[in-house]
């Protein structure tokens, strides 16, 4: 794991804070590893419905299906490319939606097929910004 700067600790943070307010039936965390067909992925944050996670409560281990929202928060080190290449891989192990936070804070918001939506289908408070 590559250690991230104070901007992206602190987005991750504000993010999953703003999460619990909003969605307060839904579980966030951070650094959940989920396996995919390139290996096993860490988004920055998940957010998980009450269903999945009970299903997942008392997983020891990584998951092989992916939290019904995948966050991911760049860092200036990250490229768009990069993003766009990793959401496929959530998308094919059942993610819904992956949000993507840039490092000014902007959130961005996609279904599968890199679909871009204007906000969240499943969370519509979502903020726009962070």
């Amino acid at each position: 794991m590559t250690p991230v700067n104070y901007g992206h600790s602190s987005h991750v943070g504000t993010l999953i804070k703003i999460l619990a307010r909003i969605a307060p039936t839904w579980e966030s965390g951070s650094e959940l590893g989920i396996y995919t067909s390139d290996g096993v992925k860490a988004p920055d944050v998940t957010l998980a419905s009450p269903e999945y996670h009970a299903r997942h409560l008392k997983d020891t281990g990584y998951v092989t299906e992916a939290t019904e929202i995948c966050v991911e928060v760049m860092s200036p080190s990250n490229s768009w490319q990069e993003m766009l290449d990793k959401m496929p891989l959530y998308f094919e192990v059942g993610a819904q939606e992956v949000w993507i936070v840039d490092v000014e804070g902007k959130v961005f918001f996609f279904a599968d097929g890199n679909e871009k939506l204007q906000n969240s289908r499943l969370i519509p408070e979502a903020p726009q910004y962070i």
